[in-house]
């Protein structure tokens, strides 16, 4: 029995966390242009797309592309600068290897503390963590629910229900 609320316990626990950290970190994610250099093929760009965590590519201008950029962690975009395969950027401080929130441009797309984490960046990932959490939770009810003697609580439940009416009928 023990077990099985353990395993009720760490999954709502888990839950509970990970929404907390959604809440306490989320945020808009900021839009930057990226200009590849020439020789930069379609295949390599994508990789590089994902490496960056650059997303939703759009408003191509020959090796030009806008972005929604998923991770600015300062690591991220220093190593993205310095990638020979980048020429340029545009709306990020090459200096300070960071989006000028005075002129970043938000977009739709959320992003929170889970972008940042290297396991956790993958969206499929995290479904699989709060897949995984909700089955602790299931798995642990249930055995929860195996356990208690339903005969003994639906006696008492009768044995309540009789006095109520009788109390009904006495007035």
């Amino acid at each position: 029995m023990l077990r099985a609320w353990l395993l009720v316990i760490v999954g709502v626990a888990g839950l509970v966390s990970m929404r907390a950290a959604y809440n306490v970190t989320y945020e808009p994610a900021p839009a930057v242009r990226v200009r590849w250099r020439d020789g930069t093929g379609d295949w390599r760009r994508a990789w590089l797309e994902r490496k960056y965590r650059l997303i939703g590519a759009a408003a191509p201008m020959g090796l030009s592309y806008s972005y929604v950029l998923m991770d600015t962690s300062r690591r991220n975009i220093e190593a993205m600068i310095t990638d020979p395969e980048v020429a340029d950027t545009n709306d990020i401080d090459r200096r300070k290897f960071e989006v000028p929130w005075e002129t970043a441009y938000y977009t739709q797309n959320i992003m929170w503390a889970a972008d940042r984490i290297p396991g956790l960046r993958q969206p499929p990932v995290r479904w699989g963590l709060v897949a995984s959490l909700v089955a602790m939770i299931l798995a642990g009810s249930t055995r929860v629910v195996r356990t208690v003697k339903w005969a003994d609580r639906r006696d008492g439940v009768l044995a309540w229900l009789r006095r109520v009416e009788s109390a009904l009928k006495n007035g």
